[in-house]
């Protein structure tokens, strides 16, 4: 049983992540045009509420370690898990911007702290031939977590926004009890101290993807916070049309790693990520081009997979790092992914509030993608080995 150790892990940080994340970051795009219209935020406030999360995120990412030296790892993820739970259920409270941003903002810490330490150990305790689907499971909760919210949000719309917001929490209540299972006490949930002898990373590769990973998080925020948003009021599609979007990126948010685990075991790991990167960069830019149904459609497909090259960048910095380094290495993803997304989570709202132009977010995020793709390219000299 214990060389199946990872598939219960990888299993039960899907579910988590499918509840903080899924459900937790990604139902607030569903709801923003429902929260504008019932008048709990402002059209700006909707959007910096999308960057307190952010901020959370980086404040969960520059905690983890000090954490990790003080609490038991099945404790932090555990108590991470519980507390996302917590902040879905008080979303449903019409307590104002504060109130909101205060619980987004918790919500940003504890989906750091899950995706560091689930990546990690999953990583870690993953044999090879299986690290890629380790990754792929994890990130598919996720997408399933996108997709239930882009069904619910929109049906319980009618029946208000507390409505909405309960679902969401409902749904949420068995993500977490499958949480918990994946996360209780095992042998295995201990990673060695890194050594200077058995912590290894291969530079400068590690760097330029630590970049690409960064651009990556930066591409993904005006679809993530406005996407919906410019379906419903910006083309004036409504909100049942926009949640049928949503829903849409939330199906193919869980195929996207399955099809990612397939696309690096035809070409590795390295080439698999820069063409994510390429039809990620071609299909977040294409809005600002056009509103057509071909590219709406194109674009939330594109957009919905993108959990497929989170997995890929996971398990690209496996090939580039010992298990012992892996602790260490989620961390610096997740903190320059964190400091990327902080950035472009107040960047966007400010420059829409001053533009008013959805495509012109699309645009400059379909350029970030596209820089990314062109770090992240395998180098003479980087290891191929996934």
């Amino acid at each position: 049983m214990v060389e199946r150790e990872w598939l219960r892990l990888a299993i039960g940080s899907a579910a988590a992540m499918l509840l903080a994340m899924g459900l937790g970051r990604f139902s607030y795009t569903a709801m923003v045009p429902l929260l504008i219209e019932a008048d709990w935020v402002s059209s700006s406030e909707a959007g910096f509420v999308g960057g307190v999360n952010l901020a959370g995120f980086l404040l969960g990412a520059l905690s983890a370690e000090w954490l990790r030296q003080k609490l038991s790892l099945r404790f932090v993820v555990r108590a991470s898990i519980w507390i996302s739970a917590l902040a879905i259920g008080a979303s449903a409270i019409d307590g104002g911007f504060y109130w909101l941003a205060f619980w987004r903002g918790l919500l940003g810490v504890t989906v750091a702290l899950i995706m560091i330490f689930g990546l990690a150990l999953t990583t870690a305790l993953t044999p090879e031939r299986y690290r890629s689907l380790g990754t792929a499971i994890i990130f598919a909760g996720v997408g399933l977590g996108i997709f239930i919210s882009g069904a619910l949000v929109p049906w319980f719309a009618r029946f208000g926004v507390v409505a909405a917001w309960m679902g969401v929490a409902v749904v949420g209540g068995a993500a977490l009890l499958i949480a918990l299972w994946g996360w209780r006490q095992p042998r295995t949930f201990y990673l060695s101290e890194p050594t200077s002898n058995g912590s290894k990373v291969t530079q400068p590769y590690w760097a330029m993807l630590l970049i690409a990973h960064a651009l990556f998080s930066i591409g993904l925020v005006p679809h993530a916070i406005y996407w919906v948003d410019f379906i419903a009021r910006g083309l004036g599609h409504g909100i049942i049309v926009g949640g049928l979007y949503w829903s849409g990126a939330g199906m193919c948010a869980v195929l996207g790693p399955v099809v990612a685990y397939y696309l690096a075991r035809w070409l590795g790991t390295g080439w698999a990520l820069v063409i994510a990167f390429l039809l990620l960069s071609a299909g977040i830019a294409a809005p600002a081009f056009g509103s057509g149904i071909t590219i709406l459609v194109g674009s939330t497909v594109i957009f919905g997979a993108q959990p497929g090259l989170s997995a890929l960048i996971a398990a690209r910095a496996r090939d580039l790092g010992t298990s012992n380094a892996m602790p260490a290495m989620m961390r610096q993803m997740i903190l320059v992914n964190a400091i990327g997304a902080l950035v472009a989570g107040f960047s966007f709202p400010a420059l829409f509030d001053l533009t008013q132009n959805y495509g012109l977010l699309f645009a400059v995020a379909g350029v970030a993608m596209g820089l990314g793709a062109i770090l992240s390219m395998p180098r003479h000299g980087c290891p191929h080995l996934t």
